[in-house]
C-alpha cells in the first residue's frame, strides 16, 4: 500500500517534465559513470525537466549503460537548496524504473551536486542515491553533461 502510495505521489509530480519534451524547461545529455554496490559502468543519459514550482522542480531522466538498450527510468521531484553560478545542489525523492526488474519502480533519495565548467553549456555532475526500502542500495552517478536547451 505504500509503495503504491509512493508510486502515485511520485508520477503525479514528475508527470509534468515527462508529458513532452517540448514543454520541458531545460533538457541536458550526459556521459559519465556509475558507482555502487555492485560493478562501476558507463552511463549515459538524456535528462528534462520542468519549470521551478517554488524552487521545486519536477525532473524526468532515461539512462543508458553498456549492459541495455533500454533505459532505466528516473523520475523525482528535487528542491533547489543551493543555486549560485559555482554551484547549484538540489535534494528530492523519485522512482527508479530499472529495466532488470521489469519497470518495477524503487523509491530512491536522490541529490544533485552540479559545478558548471568554464566549457560553454557544460557541468561537471554528481549525482548520489540511496534506496530506503532496498536495504539502503546506494549509487554514484559521475558525470559530464551538456546543456542542450534551457528557456526562463
Amino acid at each position: 500500500m505504500l509503495r503504491t502510495a509512493l508510486v502515485l505521489v511520485f508520477i503525479g509530480t514528475a508527470l509534468p517534465a515527462a508529458a513532452a519534451a517540448a514543454a520541458a524547461q531545460r533538457a541536458f545529455l550526459g556521459a559519465g559513470i556509475v558507482l555502487g554496490d555492485f560493478s562501476s559502468e558507463p552511463d549515459f543519459d538524456l535528462h528534462i525537466d520542468g519549470p521551478p514550482w517554488h524552487a521545486t522542480r519536477a525532473e524526468l531522466t532515461l539512462a543508458w549503460s553498456d549492459r541495455s538498450a533500454k533505459p532505466t527510468v528516473i523520475t523525482e521531484a528535487e528542491r533547489s537548496l543551493i543555486d549560485t553560478k559555482a554551484l547549484a545542489v538540489d535534494l528530492g525523492a523519485g522512482l527508479l524504473w530499472f529495466d532488470a526488474n521489469d519497470y518495477r519502480p524503487f523509491p530512491a533519495i536522490i541529490s544533485t551536486i552540479v559545478v558548471p565548467l568554464p566549457i560553454p553549456r557544460t557541468a561537471l555532475v554528481a549525482i548520489p542515491d540511496v534506496q530506503p526500502f532496498q536495504d539502503f542500495e546506494w549509487a554514484l552517478v559521475l558525470k559530464v553533461s551538456l546543456t542542450l536547451w534551457s528557456r526562463r
